[in-house]
């Protein structure tokens, strides 16, 4: 599967994540999976603001720029030129979000929904990193 080439497709891909986070959250068995497709939504969120703030008309291919082939939020950010602020209302979001890691995908133990569900506000929520990337894209 190709990745997406325009914000567009990309900002598709975390509203599908999006959906997925929020409904598996709040399942004692899938909370785990919803963290990760929260994880994913945010990763997603910040290649659209790659798009962006670098002016491409389209997603670079790997060749051309393989540091965008990386599933790592805070390099992602430092891509995108995401200037954190410690007294952002944000903040709490985004290192909340900065404990993701993709291979958590794999780990087979029961995470309690609490924190699925803090993982989703710290994505979705008002003072969300998915959210303030929307803001930024509009």
């Amino acid at each position: 599967m190709a990745d997406p080439d325009t914000i567009d497709g990309w900002l598709h891909l975390v509203r599908q994540h999006e959906l997925a986070a929020l409904t598996l959250a709040e399942n004692k068995v899938a909370a785990a999976q919803g963290f990760h497709h929260a994880g994913v939504a945010v990763e997603c969120a910040l290649k659209a603001y790659i798009i962006k703030v670098e002016r491409l008309n389209s997603w670079p291919s790997r060749d051309a720029r393989p540091e965008l082939y990386t599933h790592d939020l805070r390099a992602l950010c430092k891509i995108a030129g995401v200037v954190l602020d410690t007294n952002s209302p944000t903040a709490p979001g985004w290192h909340l979000c900065f404990q993701w890691d993709r291979n958590q995908w794999y780990d087979p133990n029961p995470m309690p929904r609490r924190v699925a569900r803090s993982m989703c506000e710290a994505a979705f929520g008002s003072n969300g990193v998915v959210t303030w990337i929307r803001q930024k894209l509009k």
